[in-house]
């Protein structure tokens, strides 16, 4: 595989899902990976304590976001794609990143109940206009975020569309340690 060699690494920015640790199963796991092939990897922990939730996620990664270029990547999982959607409609980036790679994404909400949490629909058309390739990863098995809505937001953005099989909702809680395919889609 190849490393960056840049004078300024180039930064990954990865963004996990709800109530998730960046720091085990395959996200720790791609941390480690990045940080060996020469990124300069970003990964918050998103804590689920004080409310309003929304507010608190975006004020931790919007200065991250600010420092993006475009030898940038963007990886998020689950409720993280969403963070990551909303992170992009707020910036303009005079250069877009390279890649922002969608794990069981999703832009709506799963139920009436979190409707609010979910609106308005984002900017489709500036958020484009961030990254010069979005992929989106689902598997055919995932319960939580279903394939639909992966789909779904694949269309919305143009993007490539990819299932790995029998991953589930790729939770590293529920034992994916690893995700090596996803460094292939990182340096295609």
């Amino acid at each position: 595989m190849a490393t960056v060699t840049l004078d300024t690494p180039p930064i990954a920015l990865i963004i996990h899902g709800w109530n998730d640790d960046p720091a085990r199963g395959w996200l720790g796991w791609l941390n480690a990976q990045l940080t060996e092939r020469g990124y300069d990897v970003r990964s918050p922990h998103l804590q689920i304590g004080e409310r309003p939730l929304l507010k608190r996620w975006n004020n931790q990664i919007g200065p991250l976001a600010n420092e993006l270029s475009q030898q940038s990547i963007v990886v998020a999982h689950s409720l993280g794609c969403f963070l990551t959607l909303r992170m992009l409609e707020a910036i303009s980036l005079d250069d877009p990143v390279d890649k922002v790679i969608l794990v069981s994404g999703f832009y709506d909400a799963p139920n009436d109940t979190a409707s609010k949490f979910f609106a308005p629909e984002p900017d489709w058309i500036h958020i484009k206009e961030q990254a010069r390739k979005f992929i989106c990863i689902y598997s055919n098995d995932d319960t939580i975020v279903t394939p639909d809505r992966t789909r779904r937001l694949s269309h919305k953005l143009d993007a490539e569309l990819m299932m790995l099989a029998d991953k589930g909702h790729f939770l590293g809680s529920r034992g994916l340690k690893t995700l090596p395919e996803i460094l292939e889609f990182i340096e295609e």
